[in-house]
């Protein structure tokens, strides 16, 4: 049997659009999420990995120069299925998954209606609310504020990990930098105080195996939060409400598929959710040491349906994951 060509992209690395200017700390993640990826793919039997530079030298001096999206689709039409790594910040991620899809190739992610909504901070909080799923109350800054002190976050609606997210003393201070600062397509969440967390999550058809409970390593330094990394199944779980948390959110959103990442606060009632990343994370370069198994092949072997959701990790073991210090950075 001819094994699976797989086409892994990086959207940024290999110089996709974007109306913004990522910092360095950003794109640093994405290569060493790109090089985890392309490293487990590797190591299938069953899988030809592929990238748009192979696939393109195979037509240099054939064809002319050729705009990104051109070069994209014919990647696209040279493999059997497409793992995209993209921000799902400006309906990047989306548009990606809705060009694999009709190329009628297999997308080795979410559907892009649940990226469009995991994309948006306001529809996935709605969306996890509606499924019974503990989350951060979230506001457009013309909405009406639940009254009471204490520190606001302001972050993009449509923004990716930490990217301008900052944080307020109070109400007052968040919504004046907002209006002094002419900022646009923002919105305002009460801060949560808690140990900051993440998982890492298999998803199927509304079901989800958690792979990794992830301790995160945030600072702020000027009103902004800044990344530094996280630690790979550094979160214990000994009442189980992580795992049931996990399949809260997949059945919350049940086109998710793959790997997923859920961003998280443990506070005093328990844990609530920040935000659903339908993408790799940057715990996924630390995930196959700390459990002992290739991530990617368990996302091929969904392939075959929902049968083949991996059973529980046999063992975990902590693994860091460091970023640059104090540079704004993406999530966990």
């Amino acid at each position: 049997m001819a094994p699976l060509k797989v086409f892994a992209f990086d959207y940024v690395m290999e110089g996709g659009w974007t109306t913004r200017v990522l910092p360095h700390a950003f794109t640093q993640q994405g290569a060493m999420l790109f090089d985890a990826l392309l490293a487990d793919l590797a190591a299938l039997p069953e899988v030809e990995v592929c990238t748009m530079a192979t696939l393109c030298a195979l037509d240099a001096g054939i064809l002319p120069v050729q705009s990104f999206a051109e070069r994209f689709a014919r990647c696209v039409q040279a493999a059997d299925a497409v793992w995209p790594l993209a921000p799902e910040s400006e309906g990047v991620l989306e548009g990606l998954s809705r060009d694999i899809l009709r190329g009628k190739r297999i997308l080795l992610g979410s559907a892009p209606g649940a990226v469009r909504v995991a994309g948006s901070k306001l529809k996935v909080a709605r969306a996890l609310a509606e499924g019974g799923v503990a989350t951060v109350p979230t506001y457009r800054p013309h909405a009406a504020l639940p009254d009471g002190e204490g520190a606001w976050v302001v972050k993009p609606e449509h923004g990716a990990g930490c990217l301008d997210t900052r944080l307020f003393s109070n109400r007052a201070a968040a919504l004046a930098w907002i209006r002094t600062s002419a900022a646009q397509g923002y919105v305002l969440q009460p801060f949560v105080a808690g140990k900051l967390g993440s998982l890492s999550l298999i998803c199927c058809d509304g079901a989800a195996r958690l792979l990794a409970r992830n301790e995160e390593r945030v600072a702020v330094r000027d009103n902004r939060f800044h990344f530094l990394g996280t630690t790979v199944n550094g979160l214990p779980d000994p009442d189980g409400a992580l795992e049931r948390l996990a399949q809260q959110v997949a059945a919350a959103l049940p086109t998710l598929w793959g790997y997923v990442g859920v961003d998280i606060i443990l506070g005093e009632r328990g844990a609530v959710v920040i935000d659903v990343n339908p993408r790799l994370t940057t715990a996924y370069a630390g995930l196959h040491a700390s459990i002992g198994c290739n991530p990617a092949g368990l996302v091929i072997d969904l392939l075959k349906g929902p049968a083949a959701m991996p059973a529980p990790p046999a063992g975990r073991r902590t693994v860091s994951v460091d970023v640059a210090s104090f540079a704004p950075g993406a999530d966990g």
